[in-house]
């Protein structure tokens, strides 16, 4: 009995403590905003870690960047204390900073690279089933739909508290004024970023999540040079022009390779996490996954091509050899293609070439739409996109990206699609992660030097298996080359390392961020051996064929061993993309115009239309795909894809005379990419009409956007005179009141 009474005794001085605990915390909003912020921030990089031990550790070797994770997340709590649901608020900025945490932890499961905000930007359905399978797709989805309806109840339910505004403004404003004072003083003395790194798995363990995740939202762009100019800048084009005039190796080069002759088609075969493998030490093979690049390597101009991420990123090595610029000046992990790029045109091995004649094709065996490249495509000069939508035959991996052996025949359409010398960069997809452990593939090639036992040692397996099927392709591509007559350069490279977990120390050279690239042609071109970062390989090949066109490529033909060189590439880089252009002399002459690209080399045709007594509506003519789809007055119909001629609809289609059809293409989101020439229901049903007038088009499409347009015109005019009535009657009774 006494022991009962004691417990019962205890029970309520506990309640009583925690009563008069959290009344303390509640007048103290300051403290109890701190004190969550320490906890959800080391759970956060507990979570970052995958380990509670190295949780721990961050906190005692790294105290004060711990520190300033934990301020960043008290100073917008401190925010919301200005609100009468305090607490609904609070709960919420919980639920959102752990569900990055979380998302955080899932994803580096899966690749070595943290969560950046572009991930967000970049993610959609189509991508997030090729990683996930629909159970865990269940998990992700059941606990977030559970939080969003907790958080809307407890919305409802959440008491209104009484706010000291004048309080809790200056504590608000205080967090603030350290938090701002502590970034600077940090980046100032190198305890946090003092400069952007492209090693963003070591600064987000160096300097926390929340923190990096934060300079991946607001850290964007290249900063104004110190010393920013027109005279500057034109003293460092002046410099640039005076060497390319005097440098007598491009010169030499251009006699050699134009020599009267067409210049050559220049392709290059960026390959999805492709790297020799036979550099790894502690690991052998059945047999080398990759005999056709090996072969090439010691053959051909070769060497390691610097990129500036690991296990992902592939868009912005992409970005790096295009276009010729740094990621390093840029904000940490920042991806230009989904911010600068989208509304800026810059200089590009597009734009140079397309001076020496040449036509711009960009090829992916991916969605058109991922990084947003059919729009960034039209910035960097190119003419034509060919996107997975628009292949025919496509295969597909056990993890569901398309395999690289459909680009031989796009390659193909565009060397055959004009008479002029083509550049056709192509992007590859078949290595991409994730690698599964458990597929029914064939394994034609094994890898000794895991534990059997291991899931890493069948997902690598996996990974070599998918290397040979891309270097036989690369293998198809050259014979195929070789056959025509026309002189070609192809420069192949792996944007990056696979998601596995390599440390230096298992690579011959010790650089995880590197990968081989070769240069092959087919007439001649005197082998030049040489390790170069992605952003110089364009201007390397451009110096191959005897050309300088472009002030990026001048500075890095005659300036990339002068001290001067990162201040000129930055400056330039300026310029172009944030400055006055005063390199181009002003914006008026600015060189680089979008292009009005075009989807597909290919132009997809309507020859007939039939619409059988069921309704049904087939669609006869040319170059139709997997995704192309039927669309009646604007409106998609559900498709049938019967081969590359025909394609029909899933239900019975009213129509009649005077309606427009056409044939769209459309990707897994959804998004249509572009329309083929308008099919125009003329005569009778059974006996339609083609017609190709685009005005009848026009008229059609524009003419609801017209209407609405004067409807608002209309209304807005309506809003002013009666406001106009409204004041003046108000003044007139005024006055008769006066």
């Amino acid at each position: 009995m006494k022991f009962s009474e004691n417990l019962k005794s205890f029970g309520q001085l506990t309640k009583a403590k925690s009563i008069s605990c959290w009344k303390f915390l509640d007048r103290h909003s300051w403290l109890f905003a701190l004190i969550i912020g320490l906890i959800l921030n080391f759970t956060t990089e507990c979570l970052h870690r995958h380990s509670f031990v190295e949780g721990c550790l961050h906190v005692v070797k790294s105290p004060l960047p711990f520190l300033f994770g934990a301020l960043i997340i008290a100073t917008v709590l401190s925010v919301f204390t200005l609100f009468k649901k305090k607490y609904f608020y609070w709960t919420f900025i919980f639920c959102l900073f752990l569900g990055f945490g979380i998302a955080n932890c899932v994803l580096l499961n899966l690749r070595v690279t943290p969560l950046e905000w572009a991930d967000l930007q970049i993610v959609k359905i189509s991508l997030i089933t090729k990683y996930l399978n629909t159970f865990e797709i269940i998990l992700v989805i059941v606990p977030i739909v559970t939080a969003l309806i907790g958080l809307g109840f407890f919305f409802v339910k959440c008491p209104k508290l009484k706010v000291d505004y004048l309080k809790n403004s200056i504590v608000a404003g205080i967090y603030v004024i350290v938090l701002v004072s502590s970034l600077f003083t940090f980046r100032a003395t190198d305890i946090l970023l003092s400069k952007h790194t492209k090693n963003l798995a070591n600064a987000y363990k160096d300097y926390g999540f929340y923190y990096c995740f934060l300079c991946s939202i607001l850290d964007l762009g290249i900063d104004q040079p110190e010393i920013y100019t027109e005279e500057d800048v034109s003293s460092i084009t002046s410099a640039l022009s005076n060497a390319a005039e005097n440098n007598e190796q491009i010169k030499n080069q251009a006699t050699i390779v134009q020599n009267g002759e067409k210049a050559p088609n220049v392709i290059f075969l960026q390959l999805e996490t492709f790297f020799d493998v036979n550099h790894l030490s502690n690991v052998t093979f059945s047999e080398n996954p990759i005999p056709n690049f090996t072969k090439l390597h010691n053959e051909f101009s070769s060497g390691y091509i610097g990129v500036p991420s690991i296990g992902a990123g592939t868009a912005n090595t992409e970005f790096e050899v295009i276009s010729g610029m740094s990621l390093e000046h840029f904000g940490m992990g920042e991806y230009p293609y989904k911010t600068v790029l989208q509304n800026n045109a810059s200089e590009s091995i597009g734009y140079n070439l397309k001076n020496h004649g040449y036509r711009t094709h960009a090829i992916h065996n991916n969605t058109a739409t991922f990084y947003d490249r059919n729009l960034v495509f039209s910035n960097l000069g190119f003419d034509t996109f060919t996107s997975v939508e628009y292949m025919q035959n496509v295969e597909y991996t056990t993890t569901g990206w398309a395999k690289d052996k459909v680009l031989l025949q796009s390659i193909t359409d565009c060397l055959d699609s004009s008479d002029t010398p083509d550049l056709v960069y192509t992007i590859t997809v078949q290595g991409h992660g994730k690698y599964p452990s458990q597929y029914t593939d064939e394994t034609l090639i094994t890898a000794e030097g895991f534990d059997e036992n291991d899931d890493t040692a069948r997902e690598f397996t996996y990974y070599i298996n998918q290397l040979y099927e891309v270097d036989k392709f690369i293998g198809e591509l050259l014979d195929s080359l070789n056959q025509r007559n026309e002189r070609t350069v192809v420069i192949m490279f792996g944007d990056h390392l696979p998601s596995f977990d390599i440390e230096p120390s298992d690579l011959d050279g010790g650089d995880l961020f590197r990968t081989e690239y070769v240069i092959w042609d087919n007439f001649g071109l005197k082998t030049q051996n040489g390790n170069i970062p992605a952003y110089q390989l364009s201007s390397h090949v451009m110096g191959l064929l005897g050309l300088s066109d472009g002030n990026l490529t001048k500075l890095h033909q005659n300036f990339k061993d002068s001290p001067l060189y990162d201040e000129y590439l930055r400056t330039l880089e300026y310029d172009m993309l944030y400055g006055k252009k005063y390199a181009y002399g002003g914006e008026k002459n600015y060189p680089f115009k979008t292009t009005d690209i075009k989807m597909g080399v290919k132009e997809i045709i309507i020859q007939n239309v039939e619409r059988n007594p069921d309704g049904f509506l087939t669609v006869k003519g040319e170059n139709f795909t997997e995704f192309s789809k039927i669309a009646l007055n604007d409106k998609e119909l559900d498709t049938v894809f019967v081969d590359n001629n025909t394609i029909m609809t899933e239900k019975p289609v009213e129509m009649m005379a005077g309606d427009l059809l056409a044939v769209i293409q459309v990707n897994s989101s959804y998004e249509v990419l572009s329309s083929s020439k308008l099919y125009l229901i003329g005569g009778t049903q059974d006996m339609p009409t083609v017609d190709t007038d685009s005005e009848v088009y026009i008229y059609r499409q524009k003419g609801l956007k017209l209407s609405t347009s004067i409807a608002i015109i209309v209304v807005g005019i309506a809003i002013i005179s009666v406001s106009a009535m409204v004041i003046v009657l108000a003044l007139n009774r005024r006055k008769k009141n006066n």
